[in-house]
Order: C-alpha cells, then structure tokens, then sequence
C-alpha cells in the first residue's frame, strides 16, 4: 500500500509530540535530501547558505572538475540549479547558481572551442532564465546588481560558434531596463 498525504496527516494526528520527534530524528538519518530539507526548515537561511557551495561546486564540476576534463552532464548541473531552489527557497542563491552556470559554460567553450548545439542551447536557456527572473523581479536594482556579469557574459561569449552570442543579445534586449 502506498501512502498518500491525506492518509499520511491522518496517522501524523495520531500521534504524540515524542513519536513524531522521534519519527523526524529516524527520517534524518536515512536520506542527505532529507537531512539538507529538514535543516533548512530548522535553520532558515543559515542552512541555505552553508548548503550553497556544495551546490555550486555540482555546477562548475560539470564544466571545469578538480581532476580531469569537464563532462558536461548538463541536465546534472541543472538539476543542482533546480534541487537548491526547491530545497532552500532560495531565489537569490538559485539565480545566482545560473549565473555560475552561464559564465562556465561560456567559459568551457572559450577553453576547448566550438561545441554541440545541445551545449549552445541549454547555456542561452539557463540564461534568458536569467532574464526572465530578473523582469519577473520588477526590480531595476536586482538588474543593477548583476548588469555587470550580463554584460561580461556578452563579452565574453563573442567569437563562439552556432549564433550563440547573437542568442545571447536577443534575450538580453528582452530586460526591462535594456
């Protein structure tokens, strides 16, 4: 059988503020996303931003690890993004998370050259994200904040291959203060 949340709640209900602590403490201990999730409900944005560099360092790892050559497992790097935004709440880490993503990716193919359209498409879409939270934002001094890195990932993606740059400058001109 499996258990839905009404049914969950209902057994919750049931019982008392030992088994519960007690069933948390157990919970903790089984699954990292369960200890991570249960320390940010505990410690608010200090665990948020403890949890931030491992998270960052899945991102750059897909692009530029310690040892080796990067692997450019993209959905991985994404799913970091998204794991960290869904576990923390944390819009400003998360955006900041796609900015690391963005400046790697241009960065990797500054390092090794032209690479696939697959690569080309999931940096421009991690980066009219971008865009897009900051418009959603509606917030002229969040786009002050990062105009600096959107115009160095201008810059720096000049010269790649696929139309990337130019892909990069139509999202650009959709910002609100552009």
């Amino acid at each position: 059988m499996k258990l839905n949340k009404v049914t969950l709640k209902r057994h919750l209900k049931q019982m008392n503020q030992e088994q519960l602590a007690e069933l948390v403490v157990e919970c903790f201990g089984i699954h990292k996303d369960v200890e991570r999730f249960v320390s940010v409900k505990l410690l608010g944005q200090e665990a948020a931003e403890a949890l931030f560099p491992e998270y960052r360092k899945k991102v750059v790892d897909q692009f530029f690890p310690e040892r080796g050559y990067g692997k450019l497992k993209l959905k991985e790097a994404k799913k970091a993004i998204h794991d960290f935004n869904k576990l923390t709440g944390d819009s400003k880490r998360a955006l900041e998370l796609k900015f690391v993503y963005v400046e790697n990716g241009i960065e990797f193919t500054r390092a090794y050259g032209d690479i696939d359209e697959r690569f080309y498409n999931s940096v421009e879409s991690v980066f009219s994200d971008i865009v897009r939270e900051i418009n959603d934002s509606d917030s002229e001094e969040l786009f002050k904040q990062y105009e600096e890195r959107i115009h160095n990932i201008l810059e720096r993606s000049a010269g790649t291959g696929w139309g990337f740059n130019e892909s990069l400058y139509d999202a650009y001109s959709e910002l609100s203060w552009v």
